[in-house]
């Protein structure tokens, strides 16, 4: 934070506020750090306050969250859409090098490549939404996406099977729950996200018996909620 070179402004405009929120309670003290460390504010890490020109700023925790019944009823109602007897993993993020959705696929990659059982029984589905498609960067981890896809599915595609189904695109909000109620393993592994509700809609969606199983990345938000 310390290399922006309004840093100081910026800390000393939020603490204009009587209260600032962040997601979770880690975000919550590296903005308290931040103002000691930064503009020599007298701080509370336990209480989370900020002293600044004579006033006492409270900073605190408040987590987004979903509309959690509506994601039940939606998984609840859903046709399936997933007409295979394999074992899907779901990925579910927009296009954006934070996801780490290049370091996912090599990593299925690698799970092939050590794990050759399961081969024809397990299978990646990752949807990824368009995103800033006029940005060079974004163009580029496109194509790198799409040659990631091409290259994996053709090392291990047998006549019966393809190990990644790759949809670059939206999809609906009923077939969204569909796709978290029926998936085995849900993978929300970005490199650094503020929260991901991606995790939060799949938990809510789980439904069956036995239910899905979620792995979240220490460096979203969510991870340290759920």
């Amino acid at each position: 934070f310390r290399l922006f070179p309004w840093s100081d402004e910026i800390l000393q405009g939020m603490l204009g506020c009587d209260m600032v929120g962040f997601h979770i309670t880690d975000y919550c003290l590296n903005f308290v750090d931040c103002c000691q460390r930064n503009l020599g504010c007298r701080v509370d890490r336990k209480n989370l306050l900020v002293e600044h020109g004579g006033r006492t700023v409270r900073v605190r925790p408040l987590p987004i969250g979903i509309p959690f019944e509506r994601f039940v009823e939606l998984a609840e109602k859903a046709p399936r859409v997933l007409s295979t007897n394999q074992k899907i993993i779901l990925g579910v993020d927009r296009l954006d090098y934070t996801k780490g959705l290049v370091h996912r696929l090599r990593a299925f990659e690698k799970l092939l490549e050590n794990h050759p059982e399961h081969i024809e029984k397990v299978s990646l589905l990752q949807i990824s939404v368009p995103s800033r498609t006029d940005v060079k960067e974004y163009q580029d981890l496109k194509e790198e996406m799409d040659q990631l896809v091409g290259r994996i599915n053709g090392r291990f595609t047998t006549p019966n099977w393809s190990p990644i189904r790759y949809i670059y695109g939206c999809v609906s909000q009923d077939e969204l729950a569909a796709f978290y109620r029926d998936a085995a393993v849900g993978l929300v592994t970005p490199l650094r996200d503020g929260m991901n509700l991606v995790a939060k809609e799949f938990v809510a969606c789980q439904i069956n018996i036995p239910p899905g199983v979620l792995i979240v990345s220490p460096f979203a938000g969510a991870g340290e909620t759920m």
